[in-house]
């Protein structure tokens, strides 16, 4: 530890050297003024001139060395000096400083915000045990629909492969749990998965233990059923009692013993909001009365399966490896739709869908930082120029090439330093902002936070733009002319056809830039133009939903199921304030149900059927939705079990296999047939309009609707037309279910307006950042244009003054520097367009009811950007014409 005394004399030390400094300063300028006065006022030859220059300032060299070694100068003292000469010429020019780091800042900050989310969603490492060797195995039929597998093709899959050490499957659910400490019963989430999951994952069990291998099956060892609880589910539920090991928890109607509790912050699967608890598959294998278990169909598609590489194993072999099973499997079925899997790496599985959005979000903010920094770079280089003449004196008295460019790598790292502060605390003041407009179906996005990833990246990025911004006027300086620098007058301080280019080519990068971006904007933001206009085929207007979920041991299939929703219905109906209820499953834009059918009299071999999506309904379902009924009749009372089986078709079934014009009276059989011993064939005796049950981005695909009490189904969503409020009735609506069954919960209360604005939620916030950014990139690029044309301006001062004193007009004059930013702005704007047509096709999967190649798009996006030009270069055209001639003859 240096003592007072050092302290003290290196105090000393410093105050003299910047006393020394600016005495130096003073020194040269004297110089300066000598020689210009003395050789070149008197007509002394040039060479000679420059002789006598050399051996001036060589005096002055050998002055600054001897000072040097008598104050003892060390690399850090240099670099100390650098940073407080910095700082003093940032100082010298407020302006141009505080419009360099707000700029720059607000840049860092709104891309680090969007890579934060990025981050956590796409690129942060999955949670688990080597996270990199865990995959995804994704099942689909031939033509690439599905995602998810039966559970006999993960069975074989498991005992036949020959790259994985181990496999599991998973699907989630919700069900009621009673009986627990906190007393009212609580419909909780849960996944259902195969015993060996948490090893596979290298987790185990903050309190008791995981599942047993052979839990999978009743046969297990605990004789029933097991489960294991989350860490918030025993928090909010069993208050962290440590004694909840061996206490039953009721689900359904059924016990499950307590075997374990996660630990803090375990999620899985991980694109889940959030699981309250996980029980084995032997839930799967329980039989209901006539029909085999949802486990033991290889038709039911349901469960999703993970699995760890083998060390040294590729993906790439893992998907050799199960395309081999998956081709014997499809041969020795082949009353079964063949499939094909892929093996994708499981981040990328839990991403899903979110990673073309956040990409796209992602390389727009980009954009716009890199036309923010091409503007600062403008700046500096601009700032450059105009120290030309002090860096040259600089040069002449023995500051080396090396010496010049550390100072302004400096400069340029504080004005990045400056700026990576402003940039933080954009971040900090926006992120929740930023995060909660991200769609609520991004999985992972509860990990998104403000951590040191994030920081570390601001700091990163701010280095690297200041190196940039630093060598960028270094490169300018390791070309200046010292002695035409030195000499007075403007024209000798100029910086050259070179440098100009250097700034108008920045400028045409921004232009380049703001016109791509302007064109995806304009794209999305007609795509969500037609996306609110679009007909879903069903008024989504004050109807209120909810879910309610039935517990098979209560109500174990029909007449049970039918009759309890047959009595809520009746009882909704009689609210208050209520027009109509029914009752769905799926609801549209929630979710979806496939399944093969057979036309009477075409027999198809199971794996040549065609597919069609399938819906449980209530009588007066299209009612409440209002979705037209084109043709036929509506469900009523009367279709139950012991009548006939119907169905009701839409326009998209008709046309695609009723072609021959009848609907009415021809039979199908949906290969779905609760409370049939098989899938009986039914009457077609409706059709009504298409409603896009996928959102509104995708097409309509078959349909076909069945009455529930023919094919009796215990978990429904309830719709229900009001005329009032929905918060008015809702505890009238709670009120009927209580009436009912006082221990059976409703859940996800929400109004089917919600459901439709979530399927748009994803192509709303892709067209709205990328709106704003876009408008923000439009600003940037008529600042940085508006700042080279000033400075060209301000660099062709003398001839401007020429021109007015021989007559020239003031249109000729405006015309002259307008058409300089013309000209940039039309070279940018082609092309950007050239870049935008380039990259239309990454855009289409986000549009609707427009061309990524639409031309009323491109064609505005030209005379915007020229409209913008003409406003950025007026001022400084206007400032040039109205230069007194005297004056600006005198800038020589």
């Amino acid at each position: 530890m240096r003592s007072l005394g050092e302290l003290r004399r290196r105090l000393v030390v410093l105050l003299r050297r910047d006393q020394f400094d600016r005495e130096l300063q003073e020194e040269m300028d004297h110089h300066i003024a000598m020689r210009a006065q003395t050789h070149i006022g008197d007509g002394a030859a040039p060479m000679a001139a420059r002789q006598n220059a050399r051996r001036e300032f060589g005096n002055s060299l050998l002055l600054r060395e001897r000072s040097r070694d008598a104050w003892g100068l060390t690399t850090v003292d240099a670099l100390l000096q650098d940073l407080a000469y910095g700082w003093r010429q940032l100082g010298h020019q407020p302006a141009l400083t505080a419009m360099a780091v707000l700029t720059l800042g607000v840049g860092i900050g709104a891309t680090t915000a969007i890579f934060g989310i990025v981050n956590a969603v796409l690129l942060r490492p999955l949670p688990f045990d080597a996270p990199d060797r865990l995959v995804r195995v994704v099942s689909s039929n031939l033509q690439g629909i599905g995602d998810k597998a039966s559970y006999p093709d993960f069975a074989d899959w498991k005992s036949r492969n020959h790259v994985f050490t181990a496999m599991a499957a998973f699907h989630t659910d919700r069900f009621t749990l009673t009986g627990t400490p906190g007393g009212e019963p609580l419909h909780a989430s849960c996944a259902i998965v195969s015993a060996d999951l948490f090893s596979l994952l290298g987790v185990r069990a903050a309190l008791g233990r995981t599942f047993l291998p052979d839990e999978d099956r009743l046969t297990g060892s605990t004789g029933g059923f097991v489960a294991i609880l989350s860490h918030q589910l025993w928090l909010d539920r069993f208050g962290s009692d440590q004694n909840v090991l061996g206490r039953t928890l009721d689900v359904d109607g059924r016990p499950f013993t307590i075997v374990g509790v996660m630990p803090a912050g375990f999620r899985f699967p991980e694109e889940a909001a959030s699981v309250d608890f996980w029980i084995p598959a032997a839930i799967d294998f329980v039989r209901r009365p006539g029909t085999p278990s949802m486990a033991e169909e290889r038709r039911n598609h349901y469960v999703t399966v993970i699995a760890r590489l083998r060390p040294r194993t590729h993906v790439l072999d893992a998907q050799s490896d199960l395309a081999t099973i998956v081709r014997g499997l499809n041969r020795e079925h082949p009353d079964i739709a063949p499939r094909i899997v892929h093996v994708v790496p499981e981040l990328d599985g839990v991403a899903g869908d979110a990673r073309p959005p956040l990409l796209m979000v992602f390389a727009a903010v980009g954009c716009v930082l890199l036309i923010a920094c091409a503007n600062v770079a403008n700046l500096l280089l601009a700032r450059g120029a105009a120290r030309q003449r002090e860096m040259a004196v600089r040069g002449a008295l023995g500051a080396g090439r090396a010496r010049l460019v550390r100072q302004l790598l400096v400069e340029g790292l504080l004005l990045a330093g400056l700026s990576g502060v402003v940039g933080a605390v954009t971040l900090f003041g926006t992120f929740g902002s930023i995060v909660a407009f991200v769609p609520a179906a991004v999985p992972r996005l509860a990990d998104a936070h403000v951590d040191a990833t994030m920081l570390l990246f601001v700091v990163t990025l701010s280095a690297l733009t200041g190196v940039v911004f630093g060598l960028a006027p270094a490169f300018q300086v390791s070309h200046v002319d010292m002695t035409g620098a030195l000499k007075e007058g403007g024209r000798a301080l100029s910086t050259g056809a070179h440098h100009s280019r250097l700034r108008r080519t920045l400028v045409i990068a921004d232009v380049a830039i703001a016109a791509a971006l302007l064109v995806g904007a304009g794209l999305l933001i007609q795509s969500l133009w037609s996306l609110e206009h679009v007909d879903p085929g069903l008024r989504p207007d004050d109807v209120l939903t909810f879910k309610v979920d039935l517990p098979y041991v209560r109500y174990p299939g029909a007449p049970a199921q039918p009759r309890f929703f047959e009595a809520l219905m009746q009882r909704l109906r009689n609210v208050p304030g209520v027009r109509t209820a029914s009752a769905v499953l799926p609801l549209p834009m929630d979710g979806n149900i496939g399944t093969g059918f057979d036309i009477e009299g075409h027999p198809m071999a199971a794996a040549q059927r065609p597919l069609t999506r399938y819906s449980w309904i209530e009588p007066e379902y299209f009612r409440t939705l209002r979705i037209p009924l084109l043709q036929g009749r509506d469900f009523t009372l009367r279709d139950t079990l012991e009548s006939t089986p119907v169905v009701i078709v839409n326009e998209t079934f008709a046309r695609q296999f009723l072609s021959d014009g009848r609907i009415l009276g021809l039979r199908i059989a949906p290969g779905i047939g609760n409370g049939y011993p098989l899938p009986p064939m039914r009457e077609i005796v409706g059709m009504v309009g298409d409603v896009k049950t996928q959102g509104p981005m995708k097409s309509v695909e078959p349909l076909v609707y069945v009455p529930l009490a023919q094919s009796p189904l215990g978990s429904m969503t309830v719709v229900v037309q009001t005329a009032l409020d929905s918060s008015a009735i809702l505890p009238a609506v709670r009120q009927a279910v209580a009436s009912l069954d006082r221990a059976l919960p409703i859940y996800d209360v929400k109004l089917l307006d919600e459901y439709v604005g979530a399927s748009k939620a994803v192509s709303r916030f892709v067209g709205v950042v990328f709106g704003l950014f876009a408008a923000l990139a439009l600003i940037l690029a008529a600042v940085g244009l508006y700042g080279v044309i000033s400075y060209a301006v301000t660099q062709r001062t003398h001839e401007i003054g020429i021109r007015m004193a021989l007559g020239a007009r003031t249109a000729e004059v405006i015309g002259l520097v307008v058409g300089e930013g013309l000209k940039l702005t039309m070279i940018g704007v082609c092309l950007g367009l050239l870049a935008a047509l380039a990259f239309a096709r990454t855009l289409s999967g986000f549009l609707y009811g427009v061309a990524p190649t639409d031309v009323l798009t491109l064609v505005l996006v030209g005379p915007l950007l020229l409209i913008v030009a003409i406003l950025a270069s007026y001022v400084p055209a206007h400032r040039a014409v109205n230069l007194d001639p005297t004056v600006a003859l005198r800038a020589e």
